[in-house]
C-alpha cells in the first residue's frame, strides 16, 4: 500500500500532534487537514504521472480508536483529519472500520511489537461494506485511509489487508506525520 504524509515527524510536529491528541487543542483539526490535503495530491500526482487509470469514485476512511482510547480523548484525530480532507477535497468520508480490541499505544513499542500487536485488530462494518459494494461492482474506486503519523505502517497496512479481502478497491494511506 502507498502512503503519503505532509511533514516529517520532528520535534515541532510532535509537539503539535500531543496538543491536539493529549491536551484537547481539536482547533488544530483544521490546520492538520488542511496540511494532510497535501498529501492526497502527492498522491494523485503520482497517479497521473505512473499513468493509472482515474477513479470513478474516491472515498475516505480512517483508522478507528478503540473505545478505551476513544474515551481518554473524546474524539478520533484521524476521524476529525478525514473531515477535514473532505471538507477541502469533496471526496466523501465513509466509516469502513472499526477496531476489535483495545491496544496499547504503538508509540511505545518496536517495530517487530507493532506487527504482531495490529494483527486482527479491525474489521469491516457491515453496512458501510455494502454501501460501498454497491460503487465497486461497476467503478473504480480508490480508498483513502486517513491517520495521524506513519511509522511502521502496520496500522494502516492492516487496515489495507481487512478492506481488500473483502472489498475491490485501491487502497491508500494519508497521514500526518512521518
Amino acid at each position: 500500500m502507498q502512503n503519503r504524509s505532509c511533514v516529517r515527524y520532528d520535534e515541532q510536529m510532535k509537539s503539535w500532534l500531543a496538543l491536539y491528541k493529549y491536551r484537547g487543542k481539536e482547533s488544530l483539526k483544521r490546520v492538520l487537514g488542511n496540511m494532510l490535503v497535501h498529501a492526497y495530491h502527492l498522491h494523485r500526482l503520482a497517479h497521473e504521472q505512473e499513468a493509472w487509470p482515474k477513479p470513478d469514485q474516491a472515498y475516505m476512511t480512517f483508522v478507528p480508536l478503540s473505545e478505551e482510547r476513544y474515551g481518554e480523548r473524546g474524539f478520533n484525530q484521524a476521524e476529525q483529519m478525514a473531515v477535514e480532507v473532505s471538507r477541502l477535497t469533496g471526496i466523501p468520508v465513509l466509516p469502513l472500520l472499526r477496531r476489535t480490541r483495545h491496544t496499547a499505544k504503538q508509540s511505545f513499542k518496536g517495530r517487530a511489537d507493532r506487527l504482531d500487536d495490529m494483527q486482527g485488530v479491525f474489521e469491516l462494518i457491515p453496512e458501510a461494506v455494502s454501501q460501498l459494494l454497491s460503487y465497486t461492482c461497476t467503478q473504480r474506486t480508490h480508498l483513502y485511509i486517513v491517520d495521524d503519523v506513519y511509522t511502521t505502517g502496520s496500522t494502516l497496512n492492516e487496515c489495507a489487508r481487512v478492506v481488500r479481502k473483502s472489498l475491490p478497491v485501491q487502497v491508500f494511506g494519508l497521514t500526518f506525520a512521518r
